[in-house]
C-alpha cells in the first residue's frame, strides 16, 4: 500500500494517490529519476500483490505458520497503517 502514495508529498503528511498498485520504480520513474537514484545508491523499489506473496508461497508447497506487520518510525503513514508484513512459512 505504501507505493500507492505521492512519496514526496507524504513527507509533508499529504496522502495523494500517485500510483497503481502492484508499483515497479522501473515503471514509475522517469529516466532523470532512475539516473538520480543510481547516483544515490538508492534501490529501485517493487510491490507486490498479497495473493502473490502468500498465495505464491501456498503454491510454492509452505505452511504459513506465522503473520507478522510492522510500522517504519517517523514515516507519516506508518501512523495510519503497518508498512510491512513479514510470514513465517515451513516447507514440508
Amino acid at each position: 500500500m505504501i507505493y500507492i502514495f505521492d512519496a514526496d508529498k507524504e513527507e509533508e503528511g499529504i496522502f495523494e494517490v500517485k500510483h497503481s498498485l502492484p508499483y515497479s520504480d522501473l515503471e514509475s520513474l522517469s529516466v532523470e529519476d532512475k539516473q538520480r537514484y543510481q547516483y544515490l545508491g538508492w534501490p529501485l523499489e517493487f510491490s507486490h500483490t498479497l495473493e502473490d506473496q502468500i498465495g505464491g508461497q501456498i503454491e510454492a508447497g509452505f505452511t504459513i505458520n506465522g503473520f507478522y506487520e510492522d510500522h517504519q518510525p517517523r514515516r507519516p503513514l506508518s501512523e495510519i497503517m503497518p508498512l510491512y508484513m513479514a510470514t513465517w512459512a515451513v516447507k514440508l
